[in-house]
């Protein structure tokens, strides 16, 4: 049993094979960088890889310190089979070899990584930071944070606007996708605004699905065409007018009985709600999107 382990034999887990097919990308960008401009840009993004490395060894130390400190203690048994987890060194030799060594420039390369690596993998990743123990979620998201960072820097790299936006639209389908109907969805505002009181932001998050439904069914945009993914935020802003459009039809659209939604009164005193502050911001410089509680 676990009290009976003690953290100092605790053997380490294999984290050897986290982030090869990222070093094997970048390692083929590089030979094949076509031009010393190109060549400067991966080597800049292969040296913030160093740091970010750096970053998630630290991480894992405080992750498994404080682990240790409430008193879980894996045994011998469970590290082994966690770290036989996942494919093998080989067969990840194998997948680099597969995805990369077929292209002949460097951006093909970052832009195969881009769609492996950069969509799905990443999203789950900030979904699954509300599990994480109080005690490291806010290193985890800190960590998170740098790894969306070095994202934005890989597309800023390849340099091409309309892959960007591709990867940018493909992560947000994938959180739409991947979020379950428990997880609480909230609007954010710039200017801030009053935030919607939990129980509605929960009842807006269980509907979430039918919402898009009905609003591509109403001709308006569905709201998931405005969850927040890296630098889609405050940053880059989605116009207020927008997201009060969308907003305004299924408010309209609810009050009607046809239309129905799980616990529609709830959902529509939110939608109401968020209705008015939109109306309030509307302005050329306001933007809002929706966050996915994380």
């Amino acid at each position: 049993m676990n009290e009976k382990l003690n953290a100092a034999d605790e053997a380490p887990l294999d984290t050897s094979r986290h982030h090869v097919l990222e070093d094997r990308a970048l390692a083929r960008a590089l030979a094949l960088a076509e031009d010393g401009t190109r060549r400067t840009r991966v080597q800049a993004l292969a040296t913030a890889r160093l740091d970010l490395m750096a970053a998630r060894d630290a991480f894992h130390t405080e992750a498994t310190a404080r682990r240790h400190a409430r008193g879980e203690i894996y045994s011998a048994t469970r590290i082994a089979a966690l770290n036989a987890l996942g494919p093998s060194a080989e067969e990840l030799e194998a997948q680099a070899r597969t995805l990369y060594e077929r292209h002949t420039n460097a951006v093909d390369v970052l832009k195969t990584h881009a769609r492996v690596h950069f969509v799905n993998v990443l999203m789950m990743a900030r979904l699954n930071l509300a599990h994480y123990p109080a005690d490291v979620r806010d290193a985890a998201r800190a960590m998170q944070a740098r790894e969306e960072a070095f994202c934005t820097a890989w597309l800023a790299t390849i340099d091409d606007a309309e892959f960007a936006a591709e990867i940018r639209t493909e992560q947000r389908e994938a959180l739409r996708s991947m979020r379950t109907a428990t997880r609480p969805m909230y609007l954010a505002t710039r200017p801030g605004s009053e935030p919607l009181e939990e129980q509605n932001a929960a009842a807006l998050g269980k509907a979430w699905n039918k919402l898009d439904e009905l609003a591509e069914s109403l001709g308006v945009e569905p709201l998931s065409n405005f969850i927040a993914v890296p630098d889609e935020d405050a940053a880059a802003g989605v116009p207020v007018a927008r997201v009060l459009a969308s907003v305004a039809a299924l408010c309209d659209a609810l009050r009607r009985p046809e239309h129905k939604v799980p616990a529609k009164k709830a959902v529509l005193a939110g939608l109401e709600k968020q209705r008015r502050a939109l109306h309030m911001l509307e302005s050329p410089k306001a933007c809002a999107w929706y966050e996915i509680d994380l």
